[in-house]
């Protein structure tokens, strides 16, 4: 990490965000505040509560989650475990980062200051680990060698011995393991597990940096980890070669092994259609696309464009992102005992490429429809109680035109 154009980097967008949300700046500034106790109801002093991700209230930030200058505002908790940051951008939705020595780190999420309401956190205590093969102990540093605090650490897997003695490897977060730690001043953080393992899988995800995969071995030798800008993916929406303004860019890796991809990226274009993405991991392949959700309403849907990052501080633009008119996909969730659909029943769509989706209810005649569809293949998965998919596996369906017949009949789940 370049510290010179890091805060280059910071100024520049500091300048563009005051211009580009003079409302918002004129607004009064609003304030989180709450209470931190542990999981006996006691409180917390001296607990850290700080500002990690932000997300404008309506439409779609052209900044990351971490890049509001309002990120990393923070206070540490009373005798009686109160704190309150003040200043806060009124048009922001925060998500904070309650950190505690001796304790598990815990989110605060969609937390709307202009509503005044509180945020209480609650922390559980840190397991004793008796055995270094319970914990990962790390370091993380920049491209300079300097610390990096408040990085956020979260396993992906584990690799450790069953009870036959095998190595295992576990997805996700089993029973007994830390769910993220944060890094201190100095840089420096444990995660523990309540058995012995030989290796876990970590995301690092630090401010101004790329996300990082590594595997670390468990023990009582601290690992250095060096998290660096990562690149940048830039491009332009159009329809007819005129800009597509205010809709939202997802970008995904086409590697979706559990336990060694990144989650999606997401921005927004500006008026003229252009978006950049910062910070984005090297050496890998993703797909760029405008999320249905943000075209829909207008007809549209855009392509999916492959792209790949090699290695740090490189751009890569990816020129213009096509959108067109969309397809729709209409059809009917049929029960085979002929009862009707119950209220409230919900049917996902699931694109095969992109990650990115649609859920709606389905109507209790059984219709559904989709629209914003670009063309491909998509998954569809209905959710209704008490019944099944024949071979509980969700229907594909090729979408090159508009559809309107598909049909998907569900058995009773205690049938044959």
């Amino acid at each position: 990490m370049k510290t010179a154009n890091f805060w280059i980097g910071w100024l520049a967008i500091a300048a563009v965000m005051l211009t580009s949300y003079d409302e918002a700046a004129a607004a009064e500034p609003s304030a989180v505040f709450g209470r931190v106790t542990d999981s006996s109801g006691a409180p917390l002093s001296h607990a850290t509560v700080f500002v990690y991700k932000a997300r404008v209230r309506k439409g779609y930030s052209i900044f990351c989650p971490t890049c509001w200058v309002d990120c990393g505002k923070r206070a540490i908790t009373n005798s009686d475990g109160t704190y309150r940051i003040d200043g806060l951008d009124p048009e922001l939705i925060f998500q904070l980062l309650v950190v505690h020595d001796g304790f598990d780190a815990s989110y605060l999420s969609d937390l709307d200051p202009a509503k005044g309401l509180a945020a209480d956190g609650v922390l559980a205590p840190r397991h004793s680990v008796d055995d270094p093969a319970q914990e990962v102990l790390g370091l993380v540093v920049d491209s300079h060698g300097f610390p990096v605090r408040d990085a956020v650490i979260e396993p992906q897997e584990v690799t450790a011995r069953g009870k036959s003695g095998e190595l295992q490897q576990m997805f996700g977060i089993p029973q007994g393991l830390e769910r993220l730690a944060v890094t201190n001043e100095r840089g420096e953080f444990e995660l523990g597990y309540t058995q012995a393992a030989k290796s876990m899988i970590l995301r690092v995800s630090a401010r101004g940096a790329a996300d990082k995969l590594i595997t670390l071995p468990t023990g009582s030798e601290r690992t250095t980890i060096v998290v660096a800008d990562g690149a940048t993916i830039r491009g332009r929406l159009v329809k007819d070669g005129r800009p597509v303004a205010k809709a939202e860019i997802g970008l995904s890796a086409h590697s979706q092994r559990a336990g060694s991809t990144f989650p999606e990226m997401r921005v927004g274009t500006r008026d003229d259609g252009t978006f950049d993405i910062s910070n984005v991991p090297a050496g890998r392949i993703y797909y760029l696309y405008a999320k249905m959700g943000s075209l829909a309403s207008r007809g549209l849907a855009s392509e999916v464009v492959d792209c790949e990052t090699k290695t740090d501080d490189q751009s890569v633009n990816v020129g213009d992102i096509r959108v067109s008119a969309a397809e729709t996909l209409r059809g009917k969730v049929l029960l085979s005992d002929g009862r009707p659909i119950p209220a409230d029943t919900q049917i996902l769509l699931s694109a095969d490429r992109a990650w990115d989706s649609q859920s709606m209810p389905i109507g209790a005649d059984g219709w559904f429809e989709f629209k914003g569809l670009s063309k491909g293949v998509y998954e569809v998965a209905p959710s209704v109680k008490g019944y099944r998919l024949p071979d509980a596996r969700e229907p594909e369906v090729l979408v090159n035109r508009n559809v309107s017949d598909l049909i998907i009949t569900l058995l009773p789940s205690n049938s044959e």
